[in-house]
């Protein structure tokens, strides 16, 4: 008997193993998962960061404004107690304040918070300064100074419209009585008796004076600049300047003239070819600011040699070691009191005849002096944390608020009654004005 051989069994498939495969889903989910993640917290710590940025700069930002506000309260009270006191001089309202002490209520730099290490401070002086700054609520630190305009030259003397008004300066109207305010949209061409070319040549002058000075104090300087051609910058500062100015070189292609005045000095930098060393040697001794002429006192040393090249170098210290006294108030309170130190101590200037010459000159250069401050330049510099904000404003003191003619001669005063309804209220005249600002 034969056997059936046995029927052949196919190998069963084995099954496939999708471990492996689950395990890289999961890695991979956990990682998409963990970069979420990650991007969300990122997002939210930059959001995060942005908005106290944002709540700082805000912060910086009203500490600025409240810096500028005491700034003009400082000079309101400058000018309050000036004209209370006559101006520093006798014959005012009220008893004589010294010159020097009055200028300190401006010219004396605030710092907050304030100092409390200063030395010569009692304890209980001491604890009343913490106290205040806790009281105060104020986050940050900011610096306020104010300083002065008219020490410094005018770049917009060049202009008939900027000329200073009064015996000094050559106008069509009559002594002591301003010319007419030139209309809005005046091109700024000379007045009929203002002579542009002496304006020009005046400006040239003093910007010469000041970068000799430097020359002789710093052969390095010298030795790199003594290729620098002030007959092209001039050319290109007045074409940048002044509309009727005729160029006689060629034209900057990369800048055009902006053929208008000054508004700020840091436009200078824009005329070729003054670059930032020139630059930074000429800026403080120039403004942009209308001012009534120089004041010799709060001028730089700079200023006066390039007003008075015929002084030496020690009688230039001398006047500033005389000028500046601790001990003693030496500030000029008149133009002939200036102008009497000026001819008993510069020794090319001495006698009646050379100060006559001197006066002469200046007024050809539409140049007055001055003793009393009223062009003024606010700088507060706040910051809160890492945000930081700059006011700069240019400040001009005008005419006090006018007496009451009834309370000048006893006369009773009006009843008050209640103002009709629409009647609009009429401000009050601060006697500051604010010509310029700028908020950086």
């Amino acid at each position: 008997m034969e056997s059936t051989p046995a029927p052949e069994t196919k190998p069963q498939p084995q099954p496939k193993k999708e471990a492996g495969i689950a395990l890289m889903l999961v890695i991979a989910a956990m990682s998409v998962l963990s970069i979420l993640v990650t991007e969300f917290t990122y997002v939210a710590q930059v959001n995060q960061k942005i908005a106290f940025d944002s709540m700082d700069q805000v912060k910086a930002h009203y500490l600025a404004k409240s810096g500028f506000k005491l700034s003009l309260l400082r000079l309101k009270v400058y000018q309050t107690l000036k004209d209370l006191s006559g101006g520093g001089k006798s014959g005012g309202g009220a008893p004589m304040v010294p010159k020097a002490l009055l200028d300190k209520l401006w010219s004396f730099p605030v710092i907050f918070p304030i100092p409390a290490d200063i030395p010569g401070l009692s304890m209980i002086e001491k604890d009343q300064i913490t106290a205040f700054q806790k009281a105060s609520g104020l986050e940050g630190t900011f610096t306020s100074a104010i300083t002065s305009e008219s020490g410094k030259f005018n770049l917009n003397l060049v202009l008939a419209p900027y000329v200073p008004q009064g015996k000094t300066a050559k106008t069509g109207a009559g002594k002591g009585e301003p010319p007419p305010p030139p209309s809005p949209g005046a091109s700024p061409s000379p007045a009929p008796t203002f002579n542009p070319e002496e304006a020009r040549q005046s400006l040239e002058d003093y910007l010469k004076q000041v970068l000799q000075q430097k020359f002789e104090a710093d052969p390095d300087f010298a030795s790199e600049y003594r290729d620098f051609r002030m007959d092209d910058f001039m050319d290109n500062l007045l074409a940048w300047v002044d509309r009727t100015y005729q160029r006689t070189g060629q034209e900057n292609e990369a800048i055009a003239d902006k053929r208008a005045p000054f508004y700020s000095v840091s436009e200078l930098r824009m005329i070729q070819p003054l670059d930032d060393a020139l630059y930074d040697v000429l800026a403080p001794t120039l403004t942009v600011s209308p001012t009534p002429g120089v004041n010799v006192n709060t001028m730089n040393p700079f200023v006066l040699q390039a007003l008075f090249p015929e002084m030496t170098q020690e009688e230039v210290d001398e006047f500033f070691k005389y000028r500046d006294s601790e001990e003693e108030d030496h500030l000029f309170k008149s133009e002939d009191e200036f102008f009497k130190y000026i001819s008993q101590s510069v020794s090319r200037l001495a006698g009646a005849d050379s100060i006559t010459q001197v006066k002469e000159q200046l007024a050809r250069r539409n140049i007055r002096i001055v003793v009393d401050e009223s062009n003024f330049k606010i700088t507060v510099q706040a910051k809160v944390n890492q945000s930081t904000r700059l006011i700069e404003a240019w400040i001009t003191l005008g005419t006090s608020a006018k007496k009451d003619p009834a309370r000048e001669v006893g006369l009773p005063e009006p009843e008050l009654g209640i103002p009709a309804a629409g009647t609009p209220k009429k401000k009050a005249d601060a006697g500051l004005n604010v010509t310029f600002m700028r908020i950086l």
